[in-house]
């Protein structure tokens, strides 16, 4: 397995990938008031982020779940061997 994914390194790929990023530097100031259209991005993709997050979430407790699962039916196994 290459590694675990930890969701904090996502954040910070982020804030980088919007700070290397030509084309945010010619975007609008921060302070600037959003647009309909950019509103409605903007929390689209908070929306996403949370979703996958909670996937994420889901699938760590369900692995520790099998794991668990597994090892009582090894210890099982082992019992009526």
């Amino acid at each position: 397995m290459a590694g675990k994914f930890d969701a904090r390194n996502l954040s910070s790929a982020l804030i980088h990938l919007k700070n290397d990023n030509e084309a945010s530097a010619a975007s609008t100031p921060l302070n600037a008031p959003l647009s309909d259209q950019e509103w409605q991005q903007r929390e689209g993709l908070k929306v996403k982020m949370i979703e996958a997050r909670v996937k994420l979430q889901l699938m760590r407790d369900r692995t520790e779940k099998l794991k668990l699962a597994l090892a009582r039916f090894r210890e099982y196994r082992e019992i009526r061997a």
